[in-house]
């Protein structure tokens, strides 16, 4: 064939269209593959790359279409399996997956990035034995291999495993594709007397990680005790008792501030041998500033309903997010519930999606700052019914009631199955029962509320709605 006016095998025009692809020229490569179709209309090396460009493009649907025929021209190609198995996982369609992943092995029996990827979907149906096996069988054939270590960590500690499992945790050191990961100059932490030196605890990964492992500080005794933290927790966190020192800093920086030993805040627990039985659980361990609840509480005070702050999406950069997230429309039932304010709680892009025509919400975001006013604002509500966000962690830590909106691929820390949290004494679970099933979590919710509250709020309702639509009118941000 003809291309960029040189004559090429077909061999050499994939490996050309691979080379743009790889360079991200997806057009260009997207034209050599089209005419390598064109002479040859079931080329496989050209059908790969077309799905791969699908892949980058978000295009899936198409992506699936592109591999299972070049799966049909070439089926000893073990990449088109694992990137179809992939696209199936991402869907949900576990069985598929599996499948995928099995035809992987089938072709190249010591393929540990199949064994890894068994172990993560496993993982993700919550079937935790199976996915023990194929980690240690990935870890068996790479024992210095990061990402196997870590999904085997995270299953150790969805299982309740949690002495192997924080061991296993510290792998994430090691694993580039974590990200906020400090790696700071002085020694680390061993545990030993503080008498006279300075501890630096500093922290990971993301504000719900610091809300819920903050209570780890108050286990430290002796010497100088300083948290690097986000910005957005430093007027909530700096004023905590078991604090000398709270200094904003980067994860990717080193602390502008003289310390002797450091620990990152996710270490904690492995330090201290945490257990399910042992996790430190005195709750409150958090509390917002007196007088911002008292303001808090008098703007409130004219929505004479039961107050509900919602949250239906967590950061968009989660890794999980696009299972773990909701929308608002699915909050409407609850909207209809008598006697019911709801009031959202949410920030960044999902404050764009629009309500229901019928469905009534009074805005907060406007007026949340940071973290501290968040936690005002909570104070003042009588329930709050989120995602998995640091929403969540920051209700639980204050101890107010919370309701956690789980997807069936649940994050590690809510164990399985489990309706109760270790972790926070005044939550509640609420879990997908199918993949992306939100309808089922929803019924669930309006029942435990029907349950919970509703018979104690029927008196007046009349009344109480008309309030609460008079006050929404009346309110303003502060």
């Amino acid at each position: 064939m003809t291309t960029s006016s040189q004559t090429l095998t077909l061999p050499q025009a994939i490996r050309l269209a691979a080379d743009y692809f790889n360079t991200g020229e997806l057009q260009t490569a997207e034209k050599i593959c089209r005419q390598v179709l064109q002479a040859q209309p079931e080329n496989s090396g050209a059908l790969y790359i077309l799905a791969l460009i699908a892949i980058q493009v978000e295009n899936d649907e198409a992506a699936i279409a592109l591999l299972q025929k070049a799966i049909s021209s070439n089926p000893s190609v073990p990449d088109y399996y694992g990137n179809l198995g992939n696209l199936f996982k991402k869907q949900g369609q576990f069985a598929q997956t599996i499948h995928c992943y099995q035809q992987v092995l089938a072709l190249q029996p010591n393929s540990i990035k199949a064994y890894n990827n068994l172990g993560n979907v496993f993982k993700a149906q919550n079937q935790l034995v199976e996915a023990k096996i194929n980690f240690q069988r990935a870890i068996a054939l790479k024992p210095d291999w990061p990402k196997a270590h870590f999904g085997y960590a995270v299953t150790l500690l969805k299982s309740g495993d949690f002495i192997a499992g924080w061991q296993e945790y510290e792998w994430r050191f090691r694993d580039t594709e974590i990200k906020k990961i400090p790696q700071l100059k002085h020694p680390l932490w061993d545990g030993s007397p503080l008498e006279g030196r300075r501890l630096l605890v500093h922290w990971e990964q993301g504000f719900g990680d610091t809300l819920q492992f903050i209570r780890y500080l108050y286990l430290i005794k002796g010497g100088t005790l300083i948290f690097a933290g986000q910005p957005q927790l430093k007027q909530l966190l700096e004023s905590l008792p078991c604090l000398d020192i709270f200094r904003v800093n980067p994860f990717d920086e080193e602390p502008d501030i003289a310390y002797d030993v450091w620990m990152p805040l996710l270490s904690l627990p492995k330090l201290f041998g945490t257990t399910l039985e042992t996790i430190p659980n005195q709750i409150p361990y958090l509390s917002p500033d007196a007088q911002t609840v008292e303001t808090w509480q008098t703007q409130l005070a004219a929505y004479t309903g039961f107050k509900i702050g919602i949250v239906w999406a967590g950061s968009p950069t989660h890794a999980n997010d696009r299972n773990r997230s909701c929308t608002l429309m699915d909050f409407a039932p609850l909207a209809k519930m008598p006697n019911v304010v709801l009031f959202s709680l949410q920030t960044g892009e999902a404050t764009t999606q629009p309500l229901q025509e019928d469905m009534e919400m009074i805005s907060l975001t406007k007026s949340l700052k940071d973290f501290s006013d968040t936690a005002a604002a909570i104070a003042a509500l009588d329930l709050i019914i989120s995602v998995d966000t640091a929403i969540v962690h920051l209700a639980g830590a204050m101890g107010q009631n919370v309701w956690v909106l789980l997807a069936f691929d649940s994050d590690w820390r809510w164990l399985t199955e489990r309706h109760d949290s270790p972790w926070y004494s005044t939550m509640r679970l609420f879990r997908q029962t199918a993949f992306g099933n939100w309808g089922s979590v929803f019924d669930q919710v309006i029942s435990a509320f029907e349950n919970a509250f509703v018979p104690s709020n029927k008196k007046n309702n009349a009344k109480d709605a008309k309030d609460a639509k008079d006050a929404k009118e009346r309110f303003l941000p502060f």
